[in-house]
């Protein structure tokens, strides 16, 4: 089952011995073993003999990726290492809360250090650690702590974490709901028949509620509605996954969610938020005594009842023991292996139309509702276990097949639409129309297929055509839920290809047929100071002839230029420059749906005029390598080839693009606002957000600057500041 162990002690404090006497060798991994699989151990200066610690890259990434294969089975998995460091726990509770795991630390540091030097000096040889070890180590545990929402047990208190069975028998009913896939006529119709639901009673659904159905929208607002209510359990379906990604904002594999199951609950409307809340609520299994009779419920069915069950891997809860045929025989074998008084109830598999009740004590709720059968449920109450079936009228037939199509609108709907939304603003230069979204969209996050267009987009509202465009607006890792860190392995198609992000303003050059000039435009607008800024760049970088050349090539290929424009001299942002750079970042058609050249092919086109590319820095193979790369860059004293940048723009291999800021990016954006207030003020409000110590060294420098003569002409910008700040601290 989806449990984590971390064990958090120093080397000699019992953790190996404690896995062997508790026989959790089966699910443990192991830094050390994995140093050994790496390299045999290696002769020290004194003649003894050690494990290698020159090998930890590889180690931890195989460790990790060896987690991450388990997590997505959902595997019962121990983690023995020191676990000494905040920032590795940290590690270990994000993943879990990606694979929706419970994390617990297994603390062994309360051991006192003399016994652990002691144990130590008889260890096998190669297996002790200098004492200075151990005193680092002992050191560290008095600084970092560990992260909120691990919980924290003894090395006694082991059985605290195991799945027990729970006494159902106070209800006076308990009902199992089968595979409902979308059909909500007749659950409604099950539920009508029995009273509705009670609080005296009960409730068990044993997953699978989308997809295939009619009713996808219903069915889902429906379990919303109950899912709060102590006497509901919702256990999660091989279908739910699909759920789970749409509430997220990614997208799965599946065609018939994505084509009619995900635009029926668009339709309606339904949160997102809701969903997700939703999906958190669904269990992995329902094992309970009523009265002498205990119960083992599953989506897909156990051949058996374990000694533990949370050895028991979630995966094999919801898709079952064995192969999709093999639930007669699982039947069978559950039959053979447990106590007369042991009974099983599933869903999801049932090939052979077998009916609810397979043999005296396995009950299978699959009864393919979805295509006209019925819904199966069995109740158990105190006269015994009755299997209940209600014919399904609501579903779709063979002669229903819906066929999807997506049509793309024309522009003179798009701008119908762009002018009725109240999260747009208009601004009219003539025959050409700039849409963007207003800055109550930004602060309240109204993002939606309009909105994420209306950023730099630029339409011809007398000819219906799109006269220049930048980006569809994309997002910071960890800005929305679908660019949550722990999202993004959904998301991401790999491989996936890291540019360096500049530092400047955005601004775009495309075709004016109007006035057979080049359209420069920047925040919005085609005549404010940025647009003549970038202009001015354009004019001093390209000969009169190239700028023909330029407005020539926009007109005939129909495309907008997408540049990066620093100006140090006008606009200085975070990151420091030698001079003005403009780099151009993209060659984006003139269309309404988002569509842009090579990288290859932008190159080349840049050649011809010369003009200076956007930087491609990283291309990252999986998963495991993105994760590695991204705390690396994550890091304060990460440098891109030698030189402070702002961050990355991320693009996978199916043209998604996320952001990632860096944290000196982070740091100084946040001290510019400090400086902008400590310099009107005197001082800034909040001071608990200066977390570290340079963060308050620099906070005592600026806020001088209030008492300055003038400070009206003082520097706006951070860049100065910093630079002057650094000076008279004499580190530049």
């Amino acid at each position: 089952m989806r449990i984590l162990l971390l064990l958090r002690g120093s080397a000699s404090c019992g953790k190996s011995t404690w896995i062997r006497q508790h026989g959790l060798q089966p699910y443990t991994l192991s830094a050390d073993d994995i140093r050994l699989l790496c390299q045999s151990p290696v002769m020290l200066t004194d003649g003894t003999y050690g494990i290698s610690q020159a090998n930890d890259g590889v180690v931890w990434k195989t460790l990790f990726g060896i987690l991450e294969i388990r997590m997505q089975r959902g595997d019962f998995t121990v983690i023995d290492a020191t676990n000494s460091k905040t920032s590795e726990m940290n590690r270990y509770r994000e993943m879990c809360e990606t694979y929706r795991y419970r994390i617990y630390c297994v603390d062994f540091t309360d051991i006192p250090i003399e016994e652990v030097k002691r144990r130590n000096a008889g260890r096998e040889p190669f297996k002790k650690v200098p004492e200075a070890v151990i005193d680092n180590m002992y050191s560290r545990f008095r600084t970092q702590k560990i992260p909120s929402g691990i919980k924290v047990i003894r090395p006694d208190e082991l059985d605290a974490i195991w799945t027990r069975m729970f006494d159902m028998s106070a209800y006076k009913k308990v009902h199992h709901i089968g595979d409902i896939h979308g059909c909500n006529t007749v659950l409604q119709k099950y539920l009508e028949d029995n009273g509705g639901i009670k609080d005296d009673e009960m409730y068990i659904f044993v997953g699978d509620y989308i997809d295939r159905g009619v009713e996808n929208a219903e069915v889902v607002k429906f379990l919303i509605s109950i899912m709060h209510r102590k006497n509901v359990l919702m256990l999660e379906g091989n279908h739910e996954r699909w759920l789970w990604l749409w509430a997220n904002d990614c997208v799965g594999r599946s065609k018939e969610f994505e084509l009619i199951t995900k635009p029926a609950l668009e339709a309606a409307r339904l949160s997102r938020k809701d969903v997700r809340q939703l999906y958190r609520k669904f269990g992995q299994c329902a094992y309970y005594k009523y009265g002498e009779k205990v119960f083992l419920v599953t989506h897909a069915g156990l051949s058996t009842v374990p000694e533990n069950l949370s050895f028991t891997a979630t995966e094999q809860m919801i898709k079952g023991v064995g192969d999709y045929n093999d639930f007669e025989k699982i039947a069978e074998t559950f039959f053979d292996t447990t106590p007369n008084n042991f009974y099983q109830i599933h869903g999801h598999r049932n090939t052979k139309e077998l009916p609810t009740m397979v043999n005296d004590r396995v009950f299978n709720l699959e009864g393919q509702v979805e295509y006209g059968g019925c819904l199966r449920c069995v109740q158990v109450d105190g006269e015994g276990i009755h299997c209940i079936e209600t014919e399904n009228t609501v579903y779709k037939t063979p002669e229903m097949q819906q066929e999807q199509t997506v049509a793309e609108s024309s522009v003179a709907d798009t701008i119908i639409a762009l002018r009725a939304n109240r999260y747009i603003m208009e601004k009219k230069f003539g025959s050409i129309s700039s849409f963007n979204y207003t800055d109550k969209a930004f602060y309240d996050r109204v993002w939606d297929a309009q909105t994420t267009k209306a950023r730099g987009l630029y339409l011809d509202t007398q000819k219906g055509k799109v006269a220049a465009r930048a980006y569809d607006k994309f997002f910071n890792i960890n800005e929305r839920p679908e660019t949550k860190f722990d999202m993004l392995q959904h998301r991401l198609r790999f491989p996936v290809t890291a540019y360096v992000k500049e530092n400047g303003f955005l601004g775009i050059v495309s075709y004016h047929e109007y006035e057979d000039d080049l359209l420069v435009a920047s925040k919005s607008v085609i005549d404010g100071q940025y647009a003549q800024w970038l202009k001015a760049m354009l004019l001093e970088m390209l000969s009169p002839e190239k700028l023909e050349e330029l407005k020539a090539y926009l007109r005939e290929k129909e495309v907008s230029f997408v540049f990066e424009c620093v100006d140090m001299e006008h606009d200085p942002h975070i990151i420091e420059y030698p001079g003005n750079r403009l780099f151009l970042l993209d060659i984006v058609k003139n269309s309404m749906e988002f569509a842009r050249y090579t990288y290859e092919d932008m190159c080349h086109v840049a050649g011809m005029f010369g003009l200076e590319t956007k930087e491609k820095a990283y291309e990252i193979a999986s998963w495991q390598e993105f994760f590695d790369w991204y705390y690396e860059v994550l890091e304060e004293d990460y440098e891109y080839m030698g030189r402070r940048v702002e961050g990355f723009v991320i693009e996978d291999s199916a043209g998604y693009m996320t952001k990632l800021k860096l944290s000196y990016y982070n740091f100084w954006k946040f001290l510019r606002g400090v400086s902008h207030e400590a310099i009107r003020k005197g001082y800034i409000t909040r001071t608990s957000a200066l977390t570290t110590p340079l963060a308050n060294e620099y906070y005592a420098w600026v806020k001088k600057l209030h008492d300055a003569e003038d400070t009206e002409n003082l520097p706006k910008d951070i860049i100065t500041l910093r630079n002057w700040f650094y000076r008279e601290k004499g580190s530049l």
